[in-house]
């Protein structure tokens, strides 16, 4: 996960390097004209710039929702097979011991399972390294189908007015995601050998 952030700061630097350049070519090729008016010469720098930021936003929100390798590598890590994370929705996991992972639907989606009971899967020494599933077998944790109505999990298991992949790309969200599992795994009694650096939000498609 530190991999993506730095990658992302780098490609930052770089672009505000090239927005320099790419204002400084087109206010000499602008000066050659003596017809160009100063604000006009101003706008078009300003309209450059802004093109070349949002390209770099739609970037780092690329490498922040792209996250499926770092994932893998994480999970395996504890010996656990990598889980299918659910289309239309995604997965919150973090590590105490055991890996449990929090199922949550986009907004306009619902749980194909009753699941108001059971918050998360977990996966570890407790499970024999498989995880646990209302499915018969493999590593699909929870679908999400289409629903105006969301009465299957509980309040926390949805994400509310957002979906995962806008979640992800906002480290401020994806955080209090994360930290409103923690606290609610806490509550259950699960708080031993927390290792926030194995923690993650992944999307589905």
């Amino acid at each position: 996960m530190q991999s993506i952030v730095i990658i992302s700061i780098a490609l930052i630097y770089f672009q505000a390097t090239l927005n320099a350049a790419s204002c400084s070519e087109l206010k000499d090729a602008i000066n050659s004209n003596p017809e160009t008016e100063g604000d006009v010469k101003h706008k078009a720098c300003e309209n450059v710039t802004e093109l070349s930021i949002n390209g770099t936003a739609e970037n780092v929100t690329e490498l922040s929702i792209n996250q499926t390798a770092a994932f893998e590598q994480i999970v395996k890590l504890t010996n656990c097979p990598v889980p299918r994370i659910p289309k239309n929705g995604g997965l919150v996991c973090v590590y105490f011991d055991n890996y449990y992972c929090k199922p949550m639907c986009n907004q306009g989606y619902d749980f194909a399972f009753l699941r108001r009971s059971r918050l998360y899967e977990e996966c570890g020494t407790k499970t024999a390294f498989t995880w646990t599933t209302q499915y018969i077998g493999g590593s699909r944790l929870a679908e999400c189908i289409v629903s105006d109505v969301l009465v299957s999990g509980q309040p926390s298991a949805y994400f509310n007015k957002k979906t995962c992949r806008e979640v992800v790309s906002d480290m401020k969200r994806k955080r209090e995601h994360l930290d409103e599992f923690i606290s609610e795994l806490k509550i259950r009694g699960i708080q031993n050998n927390q290792k926030k650096e194995l923690d993650f939000v992944t999307c589905g498609e």
